[in-house]
Parts: structure tokens; sequence; C-alpha cells
């Protein structure tokens, strides 16, 4: 993102404001205004701190991120325990841990069932969720994973280590 700052120096336009869409607000302090200027959060943990600083941002909702939690905690049955009928409920502490923990036991089960290596790469490719959007995208999207295999894979890649073929997996979410 600093990259920008030499292309604007000594030029009459002013720098764009840099956005960043993350899940938490937590993690920045006043030394990551170098880099970013307004962060938009999904997860409304907001951090104490010793001096009162906190980052410039906004709350942008939970729309997806509340979707997805709620799905990985209903995969998890240790926390499936959380889950209510209209929320669930969060660990101020532990979240980070707790959703790390869910996502990798959701990717684990989903490799072992499509017989895909823990060391395998994936792929994943969402086209969007309508016909249109699918259909524009996708011979743009072949080209892309057609173009990263063959600069990464072996024989082609230009790595003595690069991996085969058989260790890569596409995934098109339909």
């Amino acid at each position: 993102m600093n990259f920008l700052v030499g292309y604007y120096e000594h030029s009459a336009n002013d720098l764009p404001k840099r956005h960043f869409h993350n899940k938490f607000i937590k993690d920045y302090r006043q030394w990551a205004g170098r880099y970013i200027d307004f962060v938009h959060y999904t997860i409304p943990i907001l951090p104490p701190s010793s001096d009162g600083f906190r980052f410039p941002g906004e709350f942008a909702g939970q729309y997806g991120a509340y979707d997805a939690i709620r799905h990985l905690y209903s995969q998890n049955r240790d926390l499936k325990a959380l889950l209510k009928d209209e929320s669930f409920m969060v660990n101020r502490k532990f979240f980070a841990a707790d959703l790390e923990k869910a996502i990798a036991g959701v990717k684990q089960e989903f490799r072992s069932k499509h017989n895909i290596p823990q060391d395998g790469t994936v792929v994943f490719f969402a086209p969007g969720n309508e016909i249109k959007e699918a259909e524009f995208c996708l011979d743009s999207v072949r080209r892309g994973v057609r173009e990263f295999l063959l600069k990464y894979s072996a024989p082609t890649s230009l790595s003595p280590k690069a991996p085969g073929l058989e260790q890569y997996t596409t995934v098109i979410s339909v």
C-alpha cells in the first residue's frame, strides 16, 4: 500500500484514501496509518488501549460474517453449544482462536471427504450467484488457473521443488 505514495509526491492529484475491509479493527495501531487510512470491520470487538487510541474505522455489519460464523460453529461439536435460535455467544478472549480451530476442522473434513491431500494446494473459484456472472468470469478464471498451474507446477515451473499437477485441486462453487 505504501508504494502509492511515490506516485503522488509531486503530483497535483491527492493520494486516494486507502480503505481496508477486515474482520477486526483490534489489531490496528497508530503506525498502521502509514499504510491504511480507514478500516471497515465486521466483528464489533473494540480493543482497550492504554493511550486511548482508536484506529479510524466503522462497523460495516455482520451480514455475511454472521452466517459464516454460524455455519462454522454448527460444524464444530465443541462450538455448537454456543449457538442460540437467533444469535450465538462469543468469547472475547478466545474468539479468534475458536474461529481458527473451526475453520481448520471444516477444511480438514472437506479435504478428507473429497480425497484432497492435506498438503495439496486448492484453487477455490466462486463465480457469483447469477448465471450471467458465472458465464462472464468463467473464461477469465479458466485462463488464470491454467497460467497459475503452468507457472507453479512441475514440469513447467522454474522451481526444482515445484509439486506436480496431482498436488493441485480446483474447486468451483456453484
